[in-house]
């Protein structure tokens, strides 16, 4: 909704009455649903010692050799944020100002973008996450954005862009969906909720700020400058998603490193 249907809510009302017809939609819709929702009882005890002490616990190095392979997951998941984030805030700004295309039809490229390479491949993409296993999904999910976000680059037209659009948003749909799933699956039983909040810290807070800063370091060095709005600024090139598309490999190298240490102990043992 936010970017499918941005240009024709912008155009009509303004960027202030766009904001808040969000912001009050994600209020309202969270409001229901945190109502509707029913959560089961825990099987399990409750956590024994502070709120700080368990954090501390977390990050003891016993600890973290216990969840080694949860923890090389979140670097994975925190790496391949902060490569999306390189190019996604100035996804926007690129169609309209570097491609000249009017704000009605990027917000038609991306909604098309994000209704056959998001939603539409959601079910297909989990079916495959449980069949095919989870490392396989998001290993391919790695090079397919990669290939994606070049492609991307180096489209002009309109259906051009809405092609190669839905190539880098369907791995990014596989690639949540993988590690998601994923990271549940290696969750300690009793600490699922605290862990889960953890997930959040490494896909969200570790990824939002570097990511953006590396994307505008390369718009003020590389980019076009320009007036926007009457202010002076750069113009976003179709660097940021070169740029994001290698980065995004990186992500791979904690992947791989996923298992190895229990095959070495086996072999050990062995």
């Amino acid at each position: 909704i936010v970017y499918g249907g941005a240009g024709i809510i912008i155009d009509a009302m303004g960027y202030y009455a766009f904001f808040y017809m969000i912001g009050g939609l994600v209020f309202v819709l969270g409001l229901i649903a945190s109502l509707l929702l029913q959560e089961p009882k825990p099987t399990h005890e409750k956590p024994k010692g502070t709120y700080w002490s368990q954090i501390a616990d977390t990050f003891r190095w016993a600890t973290l050799k216990k969840q080694r392979d949860l923890l090389m997951l979140l670097v994975s998941i925190t790496l391949w944020g902060i490569a999306q984030n390189i190019f996604f805030p100035y996804l926007m700004i690129y169609i309209n100002t570097y491609l000249e295309i009017p704000t009605m039809q990027a917000s038609l490229i991306i909604f098309c973008a994000i209704l056959f390479g998001g939603i539409a491949t959601a079910y297909p993409l989990g079916l495959l996450a449980d069949r095919w296993g989870r490392r396989n999904v998001a290993l391919t999910a790695v090079i397919a954005e990669m290939i994606g976000l070049i492609a991307f680059s180096l489209s002009r037209s309109v259906p051009a862009l809405i092609l190669t659009g839905i190539l880098w948003l369907a791995p990014i749909s596989a690639w949540t969906i993988a590690t998601g799933a994923w990271s549940k699956d290696l969750f300690p039983e009793d600490k699922r909720g605290q862990f889960g909040g953890y997930v959040i810290l490494f896909s969200v807070a570790l990824t939002m700020v570097p990511g953006p800063l590396l994307g505008s370091w390369l718009i003020t060095t590389f980019g076009i400058p320009t007036v926007i709005d009457g202010k002076a600024g750069f113009m976003p090139t179709s660097l940021i998603f070169q740029a994001g598309g290698i980065a995004t490999l990186l992500a791979a190298i904690p992947l791989l490193r996923i298992g190895k240490q229990k095959k070495l102990e086996l072999s050990e043992q062995e």
